[in-house]
């Protein structure tokens, strides 16, 4: 286990955050040392999420949005399965720097996934947002990653246990509205140096 107060501090901190002015601070202030530090708290969420996004792609030329992409840990693993079209989105400019240098995105823009974002309807295969969701963004940020998501395809999200309920909720509307034709939910490992688990949602979009 981590013994890292200012680590932990951090983390929870991001968990628990409301306040966009506190979270970009945050995360400009950890840019630097932010692989480093997961790999030592033992975030194994990225390999999760890109291995289930995986099983369901069957084209590697598929356009995929990683929404959230951080310092780009997600879109180095896709890439490293063969995936050549992908975007990646941050709140965070500094993060985005880092995920820019590692040359596996094509585009990347900096987004506040708690307001609407600029990107047309239906137009990615697939959107992957591992770590990212929290409280400030409940059903809109849900929403949101469907209505740019092409009917058919799909979107993988974490989402901490302690959101599950309200992220449910908002995910069994979508059912009910048959904005969504398939709900898989698994429980697994987040970070295994804070003994954290997560729930990986995967929807896939109803096809007209």
């Amino acid at each position: 286990m981590s013994t890292n107060p200012n680590l932990e501090n951090i983390v929870n901190t991001l968990v628990s955050a409301s306040d966009p002015a506190q979270v970009k601070s945050l995360y400009a202030q950890w840019a630097n040392t932010y692989d480093k530090d997961l790999a030592d708290f033992g975030y194994v969420a990225p390999g999760i999420g890109v291995k289930l996004l995986n099983a369901l792609l069957d084209n590697q030329q598929a356009l995929i949005h990683d929404a959230g992409c951080g310092t780009g840990q997600v879109g180095a693993l896709l890439s490293d399965l063969g995936y050549t079209k992908i975007h990646g989105s941050d709140f965070s400019s500094e993060m985005l720097d880092k995920a820019d240098k590692l040359g596996c995105y094509s585009q990347l823009d900096n987004v506040d996934f708690g307001k609407p974002i600029d990107i047309k309807n239906d137009v990615y295969d697939a959107v992957i947002s591992i770590g990212v969701y929290t409280k400030r963004f409940k059903q809109h940020f849900i929403a949101e990653m469907l209505r740019i998501i092409r009917p058919g395809g799909y979107f993988i999200f974490s989402c901490r246990e302690l959101y599950y309920d309200e992220v449910m909720d908002v995910v069994v509307d979508f059912l009910k509205h048959k904005a969504v034709s398939r709900l898989e939910i698994e429980l697994a490992d987040y970070m295994t140096g804070q003994e954290a688990s997560a729930y990986y949602v995967v929807l896939e979009k109803t096809s007209t």
